[in-house]
């Protein structure tokens, strides 16, 4: 067998029956809005995302999976021309109101999914196109293929590396097994089937967490398991409660054993 001969895509394809989660719905991340922006609001991603990006003045940039706005903002606030994709409602409500609140440079919210015709939107090609964490498409290849089409010159994506946001140890405690499903090896690897000479490099955040009570723990984690039953949330109370510990200032500190890990995968157009 010849390695030239995996269709990478296909594979992926197959890979991703295997995985122990759902792919997330419109109604799913409508439901989660709210909560998902409370969480991305504190969080390193955008700031590690950003300072790998190395934004450019000028740049006008495409934020497809936008969510609540954790890259649109902070990259409208540099002065950046920022169209923010995404196919939630609630997700644009949230970062429409942060961008308000925050007072930052105009964005340009456009309610759309991986799959819709962008062109049908007349949806203009951008310098820069990013997709942080949204890799969440039904065809990997052809997903790839229209951030490539609508960059000009770059394309910066964050995908998952081994289990990325979920935490194994949390699955083992409920009694679940997990299978992470394919990750970033399979989107370098089409990448480079498509002609495509990817850079590669990885963000890596802290175990720790701060939160302001053990309840926030709970909702912050429990995002990971799909159909969560009593028998299992209450495995998962004792799980969250075995990691934590008490700050001087009434907060808490939840660790993991594992850190989170994300593929910093960029190229020129």
């Amino acid at each position: 067998m010849n390695y030239r001969d995996i269709d990478w895509n296909e594979l992926w394809l197959f890979e991703q029956k295997k995985k122990s989660y759902r792919r997330k719905k419109k109604k799913d991340w409508n439901r989660r809005a709210a909560s998902f922006a409370k969480r991305s609001a504190d969080s390193d991603f955008s700031r590690l995302f950003i300072e790998a990006m190395k934004p450019e003045p000028g740049w006008s940039v495409l934020d497809v999976g936008c969510g609540p706005g954790t890259l649109a903002v902070p990259l409208a606030e540099l002065g950046l021309a920022v169209t923010a994709l995404d196919s939630s409602e609630a997700m644009l409500e949230q970062l429409q109101f942060r961008d308000i609140k925050l007072g930052s440079a105009p964005i340009t919210p456009v309610h759309a999914s991986w799959t819709d015709s962008w062109r049908g939107l007349s949806l203009k090609k951008h310098d820069v196109a990013i997709a942080a964490r949204s890799l969440a498409v039904t065809d990997l290849k052809a997903g790839l293929e229209k951030l490539n089409r609508w960059a000009l010159k770059k394309v910066f994506i964050a995908d998952r590396v081994g289990p990325g946001p979920f935490d194994p140890d949390l699955f083992a405690a409920i009694g679940r097994d997990f299978q992470p499903g394919p990750d970033f090896v399979f989107t370098v690897n089409i990448l480079l089937q498509m002609g495509i000479t990817p850079r590669l490099d990885y963000l890596v955040f802290d175990q720790q967490r701060t939160y302001d009570t053990a309840e926030d723990v709970h909702g912050a984690v429990s995002w990971m398991i799909d159909d969560l039953t009593d028998a299992e949330d209450e495995k998962l109370s004792v799980y969250v409660r075995e990691r934590l510990t008490e700050s001087e200032d009434g907060t808490v500190i939840f660790t993991r054993r594992t850190p989170v890990k994300w593929a910093f995968i960029s190229w020129d157009v």
